[in-house]
């Protein structure tokens, strides 16, 4: 097979870098040195006394000692997690108390980190989502496809969701509470267009159950049925988790900007190229296999489960 290419008049042409490029399996679950976390403001003596106020309350409902999910409980409840819940509700202390205790009741009876890999894998098969690199905040960054929908199970879609949130917490590094998201609606045709209803549900549960983990979201190659659904859904978003999403100009710098009042942003201000696949203009040549993929996740983040302080 030759690596060049003939033209018409007979003259040939260099490769390009995707031609020449090994690509690889293995997906990147370490952030690079040099990463630079995103800050919270210190605490004044109102938010401490409230924090404080908090974390008492939360450890008169936490459960036995002898209880299969306290050790798995009492870890969660970290100061870190204490903190983002008060983000959450703008230091509201009775909204952040109501919020994490209904988390803290949701997590008792759904045990999102005990999801059982065996049961999600199904849903993984295609690389509809996967995590594969890390910003320049060394949030890991989560990758979406609509276009390789594979399931109509309604239930372990929710659950795989659940599943790679707890999985992508567990690939932070340290000092880092929330993750890059990539939606790459590449090939998507409006059937796979998220429902509404769908979009609804992602962001119950993010919002309700994982404040504060999302840091950044960047919708590429938006298709126009996709700003349909996004008018329709944002009413149903905090003004906080709708202003971190941004839109990635195409190669050229050119889209219309007119679609979304969102920001429009170049993907490389955010990214470095060593941590970003090609496929989005970056110099990391990936290609998904559940196989490695699936290997690689379970070693780094636990199999079947791992419990760590959030």
């Amino acid at each position: 097979m030759n690596i060049f290419r003939s033209k018409n008049n007979g003259t040939t042409t260099p490769p390009t870098k995707a031609e020449t490029e090994a690509y690889t399996n293995e997906p990147i679950f370490t952030a690079p040195d040099g990463y630079q976390p995103a800050s919270t403001p210190a605490l004044d003596a109102e938010q401490e006394e409230k924090l404080a106020k908090l974390r008492t309350y939360m450890q008169s409902i936490l459960l036995p000692e002898d209880h299969e999910y306290y050790e798995n409980e009492k870890r969660f409840l970290t100061e870190a997690t204490l903190k983002r819940y008060m983000r959450a509700r703008k230091w509201d202390y009775e909204a952040a108390k109501t919020m994490l205790e209904n988390t803290v009741k949701w997590r008792r009876d759904y045990r999102p980190d005990q999801i059982d890999p065996d049961y999600i894998r199904p849903e993984s098969e295609t690389g509809k989502m996967y995590f594969d690199g890390y910003d320049k905040c060394g949030r890991p960054i989560w990758i979406m496809r609509p276009r390789l929908q594979n399931s109509k199970d309604g239930e372990r879609q929710v659950k795989n969701i659940v599943f790679c949130l707890e999985r992508g917490i567990r690939l932070m590094p340290a000092k880092v509470e929330n993750i890059a998201i990539i939606v790459d609606f590449k090939d998507a045709a409006s059937a796979h267009n998220p429902s509404i209803s769908t979009c609804k549900k992602f962001l119950d549960i993010l919002g309700n159950h994982y404040p504060e983990r999302l840091g950044i979201a960047f919708v590429v190659q938006s298709p126009w049925f996709f700003f349909m659904t996004f008018k329709m859904i944002s009413p149903f978003m905090d003004p906080v988790t709708k202003n971190k999403i941004k839109f990635v100009y195409d190669a050229n710098g050119k889209q219309d900007t007119k679609a979304t009042a969102n920001e429009w942003v170049h993907i490389h201000d955010y990214i470095s190229p060593d941590q970003l696949e090609s496929e989005y203009g970056g110099d990391f040549f990936f290609k998904y296999d559940i196989d490695t993929y699936w290997d690689r996740l379970l070693e780094t983040t636990g199999k079947p489960y791992k419990i760590i302080d959030y």
